[in-house]
């Protein structure tokens, strides 16, 4: 017991028990004002970084809508400002401060390691997290979705029933807005720039959900003047007027020949074969003819009786060459093997007749009737291909040039290709036709298989290119190769009810003509400049069964652009550069989401001087248009009970009508911001609300 009484009265020692005790204390308090404080900078310094990104970001969203850039110039700044682009996240988000805008968030997180700290606890990083949010909205004064562009012209006018909606944007006219009674407006706002405010005795201008509209007196300037996209745009016509058709391949020059006639005289046959340097033999109704290796084989006429069946150079080498000075015209079953083939004159097939794969020359008209099949290479017609009623005439893949016929196609111009029964061209394949095509009523024509097609071609006698009858079936192969053109000189002319028309792929589709249609056409992806018009419906017709499905008018990912340097004159599309009419419902046309073309979906005529505008009518409803439709100098005209509308399905779609003036007589439109302003400068839309 003395032990520990002395041990506690000992005062030897007190300090290391005092310092032992005070130490920890001392090292929490070293933490909390090194590290931490240092921690504190840093989240200072990285909050001044995120609001600069976040600011940054926010600029270049307004720019092209255009998220890949946003986050990428947003982690740029973070990264130029010394933070790893690994600790930078980037979203575009609702706004916290205002409902329906969007805002760029950026948020920074780093990591400071602890040392001093460690002591207390067995934490090793400080966590140092900053966050900002840019508002990009757009605002009730924006050019919006729905502008009339002339000072001179009645601006946008409704009347019979009709409504636009555009509860996301603004509806715009530098002139008047007229929404008499029976008529609405539903919108984020409304300009006008005319001496009175917009005419609705009715009260039909509302905003979003019957709010109250927010109306506002002010010039509105063209959303597109000046946009990059539809300059590049416009600039291609001077490419598509210069287009000028292919040539027609030149006749082939063959010697006088030998003359031959497999009948049923064998003795007769056989001897013209020796005189020919072949052998001929006969089984029944059935002639073989072979020349074995020769080089090349000099026929004169060659005439099959009626019934009689020909093997011809079945055993002939692929390269040997053989010249035909007469006319040839097959019968029964008839079979030619591999080789070159230059005829001088016509060849005209019936029955089944076959061709190996080989090189094709014909100085005049091909016509084919019954079976005929060619093997795949390369085919040059100097005066046409005509296939008759009934008739199945199949091609393997090559390379088709063929000139205009000296005959009329079916009331119709000469043509290069008329078709009036079953047609297939393998592929992929490459076609110059300089004198178009006509494909029948009730025919059905495939050009090409796979993706890698190619297609030059130029007008008939009547100035089509293109000509397809009611109830037909032409399929276009895709042309979407490094080497693929799709170029056409002369008019698209769709004009049969009932056909089907699938147009194909293609970066560029240059036309040089009008385009006009009657039946269900497909447009293949891409941008199409129409040195012309566009015309559906204008002298009837409407939906149809193509390619499985049954359609009006169908394209993905296109744009059209028309140069208005003629317009329509038929029916209801008189005067008009663009026109739905005839009962052509459902449309749908949707415009790429990206690239050199990206939310333009139609591109009227730029220049001053052109009027010409674009119309919906006759019942021509439910329009699905998903793009900016812009004809900066000509009207926008919707009746008949039309309608237009954005995509149904995809919210990140839009429809952005610009016109001269704007007039709705019984019909809908719903729309949205495509393309803002290419003027308006990001910064007037972008602040900091976080």
């Amino acid at each position: 017991m003395q032990f520990f009484r002395r041990f506690f009265q000992s005062r030897d020692g007190n300090v290391l028990i005092i310092s032992a005790l005070v130490m920890p204390v001392l090292i929490g308090m070293a933490a909390l004002v090194t590290e931490y404080g240092a921690g504190l900078v840093e989240r200072a310094d990285n909050q001044r970084v995120a609001d600069l990104s976040a600011y940054a970001g926010a600029l270049a969203y307004n720019v092209n809508k255009s998220t890949d850039q946003m986050t990428a110039t947003a982690v740029s700044v973070a990264v130029l400002n010394g933070v790893p682009a690994a600790n930078v996240q980037v979203s575009l988000v609702a706004s916290p401060k205002t409902t329906g805008v969007n805002a760029v968030s950026v948020s920074i997180n780093t990591y400071r390691t602890l040392f001093l700290a460690r002591v207390l606890n067995d934490r090793q990083q400080l966590q140092i997290y900053a966050n900002s949010v840019a508002e990009v909205g757009a605002q009730p004064q924006t050019p919006g979705c729905m502008l009339a562009l002339d000072g001179t012209q009645t601006g946008i006018t409704l009347s019979g029933g009709t409504s636009i909606s555009a509860p996301k944007c603004t509806v715009s006219s530098n002139n008047t807005v007229t929404v008499p009674c029976g008529t609405s407006i539903s919108a984020l706002g409304v300009n006008y720039n005319s001496a009175a405010a917009p005419s609705q005795p009715c009260n039909g201008i509302t905003g979003p959900s019957g709010a109250t509209a927010v109306i506002t007196k002010k010039s509105t300037p063209d959303p597109l003047a000046g946009n990059a996209a539809v300059t590049a745009a416009v600039a291609r016509f001077s490419t598509v007027a210069a287009l000028s058709a292919t040539t027609a391949p030149s006749a082939p020059t063959t010697p006088a020949g030998t003359n031959i006639d497999f009948a049923y005289n064998p003795s007769s046959t056989q001897s013209q074969a020796v005189t020919l340097g072949c052998t001929a033999s006969v089984s029944g109704s059935t002639w073989t003819l072979d020349c074995g290796s020769k080089s090349v084989v000099n026929i004169g006429t060659l005439t099959i009786g009626g019934g009689i069946n020909l093997n011809f150079a079945t055993t002939g080498a692929a390269t040997t060459t053989y010249n035909f000075a007469g006319d040839l015209t097959t019968s029964a079953t008839t079979n030619f093997g591999p080789g070159i083939y230059n005829f001088a004159k016509t060849l005209t097939t019936a029955g089944t007749t076959t061709f190996g794969a080989g090189t094709y020359n014909f100085g005049k008209q091909v016509t084919t009737a019954g079976t005929t099949t060619f093997g795949a290479g390369t085919f040059n017609f100097t005066k046409g291909l005509t296939t008759g009623g009934g008739s199945t005439t199949t091609f393997g893949a090559g390379t088709f040039k063929i000139g205009r016929s000296d005959t009329a196609c079916s009331g119709s111009g000469q043509v290069s290709i008329c078709n009036t029964s079953a047609l297939t061209f393998g592929g992929p394949s490459t076609f110059e036709l300089p004198g178009g095509y006509t494909n029948t009523g009730g025919s059905t024509l495939t050009f090409g298989s796979g993706t890698t097609n190619s297609y030059k071609i130029g007008p008939g006698s009547d100035g089509n290119a293109i000509t397809l009858g009611g109830g037909s079936t032409t399929i276009m192969s895709d042309a979407t190769g490094a080497n693929s053109v799709f170029q056409v000189v002369g008019n698209v002319n769709g004009g049969g009810g009932g056909s089907c028309f699938v147009v194909p792929t293609a970066a560029q589709h240059d036309i040089s003509g009008n385009f006009i249609g009657s039946g269900a056409i497909l447009l293949g992806a891409g941008v199409y400049t129409v040195d012309g018009y566009f015309a559906l419906g204008g002298n009837g017709g409407g939906s149809a069964n193509c390619n499985g499905s049954t359609i009006s008018v169908s394209g993905t990912n296109v744009t059209l652009v028309l140069s208005g340097k003629a317009k329509s004159s038929s029916g209801s599309c008189n005067g008009y550069v663009f026109c739905v009419a005839a009962g052509y419902s459902n449309i749908v046309l949707t415009a790429p989401q990206s690239g050199a073309t990206a939310k333009l979906a139609v591109i009227g005529p730029t220049a001053t001087t052109n009027t010409g505008g674009a119309t919906f009518a006759e019942g021509g409803a439910n329009a699905q248009i998903s793009g900016a439709f812009y004809f900066p100098y000509g009207p926008i005209i919707m009746n008949g009970g039309s309608s237009v509308l954005g995509s149904k399905t995809d919210a990140s779609k839009c429809l952005q009508m610009i016109g001269s003036r704007i007039t709705l007589s019984g019909g809908t439109a719903a729309a949205s911001e495509c393309i803002a302003a290419s003027s308006t400068t990001g910064s007037s839309k972008v602040s900091l609300v976080q």
